[in-house]
């Protein structure tokens, strides 16, 4: 595990971000072209950067190990949500935002954010495929408790299932058969999966940036009562998937990379749903931001501190 790549890393995330954000600020990059490249990003180039995670590394894991991974996922995900519930149950506010609070500290950006990071902690290792797979109970749980709470409270409110099968819920399912069934693969069809998978990282960065430019930065970091979210959300939830997942597996890179998921932040398509649910976008959008730049010093933190453990 390379250290030092990680915060060369992370100050090169750090300035990707900021362009996007200063773009959507000037108006260089408006609404429009920032949902066209933010669906470009998800749907070609993250799909690719799954897709490579079992082509590009040549995973080999036992149905053992496998069903072990999985187990770890579904842990680490529901940790995240178990903490968040009680965590707003604890803190005073009306339900309309208590409800943005708690999916603020439920859902982590681990597609952005999580997967660029740990590709730069373990690169070429198993760890992307991890990642890739966090997707699945990510997306089932999104789509089912986040919604409902969402709508809790509004008429016509329902869930439509076919909204948890996301192009990059797809593309962790066709990896996970690629990995089970290992067909062969022309050399061209890799080459050119791994080429759109190299742009993930950077397109991703201008997507979070310009996607926060609505908010200013100022407004973000005065909400006092999102510190609470940013703390639970970077600290508390990693460092208890931390010691958790520990108990469950003996792989460092396992526990470091669900570590490192579990403390990426709040999740930029919190701000897109409440928007698509009449709830106030404003208030996520803020969370989201806040901790997106604290978490630029908290992951690098945890690394160190858990990876000298």
């Amino acid at each position: 595990m390379d250290f030092t790549a990680l915060l060369n890393k992370m100050l090169v995330f750090l300035v990707i971000m900021v362009i996007g954000y200063v773009m959507a600020r000037r108006g260089t990059m408006d609404r429009g072209s920032i949902k066209v490249i933010s669906s470009l990003t998800m749907n070609v180039f993250l799909t690719a950067s799954i897709l490579n995670s079992t082509l590009g590394t040549g995973v080999e894991l036992g149905w053992a190990e496998l069903g072990r991974v999985f187990l770890v996922l579904w842990v680490m995900q529901l940790l995240g949500y178990l903490v968040a519930w009680l965590v707003a149950r604890l803190m005073p506010g009306d339900r309309e935002h208590k409800s943005l609070f708690e999916l603020l500290m439920a859902m982590g950006n681990s597609m952005f954010v999580a997967l660029p990071i740990v590709d730069a902690l373990f690169p070429g290792s198993r760890a992307v495929f991890y990642v890739s797979l966090s997707c699945l109970p990510f997306n089932v749980l999104l789509f089912t408790y986040g919604v409902w709470l969402l709508q809790r409270g509004r008429e016509n409110s329902r869930l439509r299932l076919r909204d948890i099968f996301s192009i990059p819920l797809l593309a962790a399912l066709a990896a996970l058969v690629l990995f089970l069934l290992k067909p062969p693969v022309p050399a061209a069809v890799k080459g050119l999966i791994s080429t759109l998978a190299g742009a993930t990282t950077p397109m991703s960065m201008l997507v979070i940036g310009a996607s926060l430019g609505s908010v200013s930065l100022l407004d973000a970091f005065r909400n006092v009562r999102l510190y609470a979210a940013s703390a639970v959300r970077l600290l508390l939830i990693p460092l208890i998937t931390w010691f958790v997942i520990g108990l469950l597996t003996q792989d460092p890179v396992l526990r470091m990379t669900m570590m490192v998921v579990a403390g990426s932040p709040s999740a930029v398509v919190i701000t897109v749903m409440a928007n698509q649910y009449d709830r106030d976008p404003v208030y996520t959008a803020e969370g989201t931001l806040q901790s997106t730049a604290l978490s630029l010093f908290t992951i690098p933190l945890l690394v160190y501190i858990l990876g000298n453990l």
